[in-house]
């Protein structure tokens, strides 16, 4: 009965201390100051701090002058070598240990581009994003609302994503409503190499009915490349080759075809408040079973934060078809997006 009864006395003062104990890293500022927390996230140029006083806090990456933390991270330096270990206090300024194995290698902050956490908890491996978007226009009768979401599955080596965008508009014309909506939802998964190659497979869903198009079933194999990856700018490309079925709205006729996928993204962040986010990347489809087709898809949008992980977003989009099945004679579809988001 007492061996029991101090298993209880042991087991309640032991959780707390546990609880305490799971936001022991530690920031090292510059300014001499040191911020205790839980390490969230790293990437381009901002260190992401969960505190008990202070809530979660950003912190620019030359305001930083060394971190611990004992937790296990994966961490991508400018060349592209990823090193998988914790943190340990380095004796020279602006820069950190990174414990693997039985050695720790100093490396400065500036030629860190990313830190994710390899963590145990299944939930904590998530990351996204939503926006939301609604205009109405009494002169023209014409709703429309835009719905973008993202969300992410980030494991030790490999990254499942999903993504949605919905935009719809609805007009009054006499007695009856016309409708046009603008849908792509896809699933992918990648498997990250050495140095600054990754590669996978992808499942996309399309409509568009401005484009005629019914829908589009698309799978693919791609590999990608980081060109640029610094603290403020990314720049990577993307290859690969997809198989997909189209169905227009006009005829019953169901076509099947292979594409060819080159494709460039650039992202450029401001992360010195207020923190503004900028992208834009072109996805261009050669059409290998179909001769002189070839598809456009380009974007590009800024993200202003107005609060904490609350945004403006900005976009323009703009989807080219040089051969559309059926019989539409429009070749583009193109709009501006204005919406409200929220990034976790």
């Amino acid at each position: 009965m007492g061996i029991k009864r101090n298993r209880w006395i042991l087991w309640l003062f032991l959780v707390p201390f546990s609880l305490f104990a799971q936001k022991n890293d530690t920031v090292y500022l510059v300014n001499g100051d040191r911020i205790t927390g839980e390490f969230k996230k790293y990437d381009l140029g901002i260190l992401t701090w969960k505190t008990d006083a202070m809530s979660t806090v950003s912190v620019e990456y030359d305001k930083v002058n060394t971190v611990f933390s004992s937790k296990y991270y994966e961490i991508i330096t400018r060349d592209g070598f990823t090193y998988y270990g914790s943190f340990r206090k380095s004796p020279i300024p602006g820069s950190v240990g990174i414990a693997i194995a039985n050695d720790t290698v100093i490396k400065s902050i500036k030629e860190i581009v990313k830190v994710t956490p390899i963590k145990n908890i299944f939930w904590k491996k998530f990351s996204g994003s939503a926006d939301l978007g609604l205009s109405y226009y009494k002169s023209s009768r014409i709703f429309q609302y835009n719905l973008s979401t993202t969300l992410n599955y980030r494991s030790k080596k490999n990254l499942i994503s999903f993504a949605l965008s919905s935009l719809s508009s609805f007009q009054e014309v006499t007695d009856s409503i016309d409708r046009s909506v603008k849908n792509d939802i896809s699933l992918g998964f990648d498997r990250f190499f050495s140095a600054k190659w990754w590669g996978g497979i992808k499942g996309k869903v399309q409509q568009n009915t401005e484009l005629n198009l019914d829908h589009r079933y698309q799978i693919g194999l791609g590999a990608g490349y980081d060109i640029v990856h610094t603290n403020p700018v990314r720049l990577y490309a993307l290859a690969g080759i997809l198989a997909n079925q189209e169905k227009p709205y006009d005829t019953t006729t169901v076509s099947s075809n292979l594409e060819g996928l080159i494709s460039a993204k650039l992202i450029w962040l401001q992360y010195r408040h207020p923190k503004i986010n900028v992208s834009t990347g072109i996805d261009f489809y050669p059409s290998i079973t179909i001769s002189n087709r070839y598809r456009l898809e380009y974007d590009i949008s800024a993200k202003y934060e107005i609060l904490k992980d609350l945004f403006l977003n900005l976009t323009f989009y703009d989807n080219f078809d040089s051969k559309p099945t059926g019989s539409t004679v429009a070749l583009n579809d193109y709009g501006v997006i204005f919406s409200v988001g929220y990034s976790f």
